[in-house]
């Protein structure tokens, strides 16, 4: 140890200005790199059963409860969607990141090297609180709150589009069963009628028909209330997602921590000093013994 600090007096000046040097210079270099700002949404994903009919329509009391939140599997189909083409090809356009990131426009991998810089710039994660944070870097504090904001709203929109496709196409299913169960009952009433007419005595075949015709009279009904649910589950646009908190333009700066710079720059260069010597004060003892021996 007393050789150790008898090494180090002997080149404290050395040191001392290795450090002076770092620490100036990191501090100039911390003072040229960009301040980076970070904007964040926390959100909540809304349960897809939510928006189902006999959700939105339940006629008798306690029935299944439907939780307000969704799970695991809807936050990771929306982390999935904030991956996806659609959402880049938008934000993209929408925020002219070509300009805003100087993307050269007549660069063969522009298309890649724009999308490179979305993906630096944007990421999205899971909280221990189970929501979404979606955050985004930029020089730009006010850009960076436009562009997460932006974003969110624009994976609310694939989300929902998603949710409610199976049911467009469930449309043309229940139209072909509501006019299929008209043409029945239609057709059961006006055979009613032309037995009544016709045969006015035969009661228990008129019995019979005026039964089936209630039958498909109820069966034409409730066809009719479920596609009249369906067409107003797909009318009304709900949000699928829980909005905690929006992003607004940060008030400090992300990065650089100028001091954290200048300290840690300065402890390494103290180190790699130490370092340093000791390497050469042990070269010069090597070379001292290497010259007695012989």
């Amino acid at each position: 140890m007393e050789e150790l600090l008898s090494i180090l007096y002997r080149w404290r000046r050395q040191i001392i200005i290795l450090c002076g040097i770092a620490a100036i210079g990191s501090a100039i270099i911390s003072l040229v790199v960009p301040e980076i700002y970070t904007s964040k949404v926390t959100f909540m994903v809304a349960n897809p059963y939510m928006m189902e009919r006999g959700s939105l329509f339940q006629r008798q009391a306690g029935e299944t409860p439907v939780y307000l939140f969704g799970g695991e599997y809807e936050m990771n189909r929306l982390i999935s969607l904030s991956q996806s083409r659609t959402l880049q090809d938008y934000v993209i356009q929408k925020f002219n990141l070509y300009a805003h990131y100087e993307i050269d426009t007549t660069d063969e991998y522009k298309d890649y090297n724009v999308r490179e810089a979305l993906e630096s710039h944007f990421s999205i994660l899971k909280t221990p609180e189970g929501m979404l944070l979606a955050q985004v870097e930029d020089k730009d504090k006010h850009f960076a709150a436009d562009l997460a904001n932006g974003i969110v709203k624009k994976l609310d929109e694939i989300n929902y589009d998603l949710n409610t496709q199976k049911k467009h196409d469930l449309t043309k299913v229940y139209e072909q069963q509501l006019e299929a169960k008209q043409i029945t009952f239609l057709q059961l009433k006006d055979s009613l009628l032309q037995m009544v007419k016709n045969n006015p005595r035969d009661t228990v075949s008129s019995k019979l028909l005026s039964s089936m015709v209630k039958d498909a009279l109820g069966e034409y009904n409730n066809i009719k209330g479920i596609y009249a649910d369906h067409q107003a589950s797909l009318q009304n646009k709900v949000s699928t997602l829980y909005i905690v908190e929006t992003a607004t333009p940060a008030i400090r700066r992300t990065r650089p921590v100028r001091w954290l710079m200048v300290v840690s720059s300065t402890l390494l260069a103290f180190f790699a000093g130490v370092l340093g010597v000791l390497l050469l004060e042990r070269y010069k003892s090597f070379r001292l013994n290497l010259a007695k021996e012989q």
